[in-house]
């Protein structure tokens, strides 16, 4: 499990000649550091007593969190699990069809869910872009960044393998429920980093 190795072993396993880890668990990565950068300002606030009026806000966003932050690292090696899966599957092409379209569901499941909490994580910047420490202000704008490379990161990564899916309720499912978050991210970057923008001018 990449999870419990070390970073550099990753980035070279991510650069060498392999087909995993690719995109999808990179983009879990992404997503994971983007968390984290929004858990350390969350850190820096709660408990100080300069923002002591923030805890109400902040203490109830840090466990939210920590939550998605665990999800999202458990996804780097889900995305690599099912992609060697499907690459596994593949090679028994013709002997069981019906199989092959749930091992393409099943790549399309982790970059999905990839997207999915990018999105939870980055509905929560704003308020720590309010009432976080605006010493951390520019963690806050970078986790932003971060969290919206990896949901399109993650989106590119579930369509390429959605399209091979035969499922149509399966595919409606992933296409409605990524279409309007799709629409809904960059505007709340853009948002975001407007706010970060702000507090570093004052």
């Amino acid at each position: 499990m990449y999870i419990d190795k070390t970073l550099r072993e990753y980035l070279n396993d991510l650069a060498a000649k392999k087909p995993a880890p690719g995109g999808g668990s990179a983009a879990a990565l992404s997503a994971s550091i983007g968390a984290g950068l929004m858990s350390m300002v969350a850190n820096y606030t709660v408990g100080n007593p300069k923002y002591r009026d923030s805890d109400e806000k902040i203490a109830p966003l840090l466990a939210k969190i920590e939550k998605l932050r665990d999800e999202l690292e458990d996804l780097i090696d889900k995305d690599v699990e099912a992609y060697n899966k499907l690459s596994k599957g593949m090679k028994v092409r013709g002997k069981n069809p019906a199989g092959h379209d749930e091992l393409y569901k099943e790549s399309v499941k982790a970059p999905f869910e990839i997207c999915k909490l990018s999105f939870e994580c980055l509905k929560m910047c704003p308020d720590l872009a309010r009432y976080g420490n605006p010493n951390l202000i520019t963690d806050t704008a970078i986790a932003a960044i971060l969290l919206e490379g990896a949901f399109f990161s993650a989106k590119f990564n579930a369509f390429i393998n959605l399209k091979n899916v035969k499922d149509m309720k399966f595919i409606e499912m992933v296409a409605g429920t990524l279409s309007p978050l799709e629409n809904e991210a960059p505007k709340l970057k853009e948002d975001i980093l407007e706010m970060c923008e702000d507090v570093i001018s004052k």
